[in-house]
């Protein structure tokens, strides 16, 4: 594999996003010890997702919700959901003459169904409660099969690391009213794990409630130096964004 695509992978370190350890006043919940598992649910839209990311996600420790009324619990929809990171590059004269590659600007973008989540909300104290969304990084995928795999063994290191994990522990920006069916602007804030580091976050979310499903997305942005990573450059070749977004689209649906 040349080295212009060996660097240019560095660029996914992605997200994306869940896990919950739970708080001393917290007690677990009976749906925590097969919450993540298509096979345990009968979902069907949960059959999008691979063996190897069910196996995974099987080993996540329960969720612990908070107890009492007013609390509902809604479970991501991978069916109708997917996680991607999307990132800026520029090539050049060079990419064109050495690697067949067209000139300009383009946006990278790999994606995954390989996701689960679920979030307790109390929706008329606009609060959150217990909450994990995890992504299942070994299935991301670009145009390219030998950038995925680079990214797997290299960048990533997903088959040593192979979860991103985002846990939300407080709402920021959340309006003052809400109507059902109303879309709705706000942050989560939270911890995200990723290749073994833990990082702190701040996602842009959008998001709808009607009836017993929430549509929405949830993104946020962050920067391959502070990952670790110098962003790819090279004279005449290629130029690569040291920021990036790592986007979440999901369909979620009442327990």
């Amino acid at each position: 594999m040349n080295s212009v695509i060996r660097l240019f992978f560095i660029v996914l370190i992605t997200t994306l996003c869940a896990g919950c350890r739970g708080r001393a006043n917290e007690q677990p919940s009976d749906l925590a010890q097969t919450s993540e598992s298509p096979q345990a649910t009968g979902n069907q839209s949960q059959s999008v997702i691979s063996e190897r990311a069910a196996a995974a996600f099987a080993g996540l420790d329960p969720i612990r919700f908070q107890q009492g009324e007013g609390w509902r619990v809604f479970r991501i929809d991978a069916g109708s959901s997917k996680a991607a990171y999307i990132v800026d590059e520029e090539l050049f004269a060079d990419a064109t003459r050495k690697y067949g590659l067209d000139v300009g600007k383009t946006k990278v973008v790999g994606e995954t169904q390989d996701l689960v989540g679920l979030m307790q909300i109390d929706l008329d104290q606009r609060s959150i409660g217990g909450n994990r969304f995890v992504v299942y990084l070994p299935t991301l995928q670009t145009d390219q099969v030998l950038r995925d795999g680079w990214i797997r063994e290299n960048a990533l290191e997903s088959d040593r690391f192979p979860l991103a994990i985002f846990v939300a522990e407080r709402l920021r920006a959340v309006p003052d009213t809400y109507s059902e069916g109303e879309e709705v602007s706000f942050q989560l804030e939270g911890a995200l794990e990723l290749r073994g580091t833990t990082l702190s976050t701040v996602w842009d979310v959008s998001a709808n409630q009607s009836g017993s499903t929430i549509r929405g997305s949830m993104q946020t942005r962050l920067r391959m130096t502070d990952l670790g990573f110098d962003p790819p450059h090279f004279a005449n070749t290629l130029t690569v964004q040291d920021e990036f977004a790592v986007r979440i689209e999901f369909v979620a649906n009442e327990e």
